[in-house]
């Protein structure tokens, strides 16, 4: 039986997920050219991404202009790879601004407030 027709457990999910997810976040960090300015020395001598992606895009994200982030969302989709896995189909198709870059021990680190009964 082959990977895709077995049923994977939600971690195994959520980990290709996010696998997918951060290499979009990636090319569109390389799209926008976030490395001209960045701070991570590795970043500026690759002149590429070679930090963490989802850091750099979610705080960067906002001096895009709308258009240009339109353009990149329509480039994205258009450079989906033909033989991509379902993961990557979808990753490729979410703009920008909504990558899902979930970080789980981020997530359990914060306190949940108790709403008194």
């Amino acid at each position: 039986m082959s990977k895709s027709k077995e049923k994977q457990s939600p971690p195994e999910w959520q980990a290709r997920h996010d696998a997918a997810c951060a290499i979009v976040a990636r090319k569109y960090c390389d799209m926008f050219a976030f490395w001209r300015t960045c701070r991570y020395k590795p970043c500026r001598s690759a002149r590429r991404c070679s930090g963490n992606q989802g850091v750099c895009l979610e705080s960067r994200w906002d001096g895009v202009p709308y258009e240009t982030g339109i353009a990149a969302q329509i480039r994205m989709a258009a450079e989906t790879p033909p033989n991509a896995d379902r993961f990557t189909r979808q990753a490729h198709n979410y703009p920008p601004c909504s990558l899902c870059l979930h970080n789980p021990k981020v997530a359990s680190a914060t306190p949940r407030l108790e709403i008194p009964a």
